[in-house]
C-alpha cells in the first residue's frame, strides 16, 4: 500500500514540475518586447503597452479550451492579416513558436500574432 501512495505522490510531483518547464505568457511576451531580448517595436505603441496587450491576449486565450485548428504560427503571416489567439491550444503552440524562433523571423511575420 505504501508504494502505491508513494507512486501517486511522485507522479503528482512530476506533473507539477512538467507544467512549469515550458514558456508562459509572460516569458513569451518579454522575449518579444523587452529591450534585452527581441525588442520588437510597433509604431504608436510603447513597450509597456505592447507587453500588456500581449500578456492580456495570451492569458485570455489560455482561459478558453479549444483546439489548434488551422492556426499555424510557424508559417509566415503578412502584416495585413490579423491573427488572434482563440484558445489554450493555440496559445501553447504560439508560446513554443516564440521561444524557438529567432528575433529576425519574429519581426518579419512568423509566430503571429506579434502586436
Amino acid at each position: 500500500m505504501v508504494s502505491r501512495y508513494l507512486l501517486s505522490a511522485v507522479l503528482v510531483g512530476l506533473s507539477t514540475v512538467a507544467v512549469g518547464c515550458g514558456p508562459d505568457c509572460q516569458s513569451s511576451c518579454n522575449r518579444l518586447y523587452q529591450s534585452e531580448q527581441c525588442n520588437i517595436q510597433s509604431p504608436g505603441s510603447d513597450q509597456d503597452e505592447l507587453l500588456r496587450t500581449c500578456e492580456d491576449a495570451c492569458e485570455y486565450a489560455l482561459g478558453r479550451p479549444g483546439e489548434v485548428g488551422d492556426y499555424k504560427p510557424t508559417e509566415y503571416t503578412p502584416a495585413s492579416v490579423s491573427v488572434t489567439l482563440q484558445n489554450d491550444k493555440q496559445a501553447a503552440v504560439w508560446m513554443d513558436c516564440v521561444a524557438e524562433t529567432s528575433c529576425e523571423f519574429l519581426e518579419s511575420g512568423y509566430c503571429a500574432p506579434v502586436w
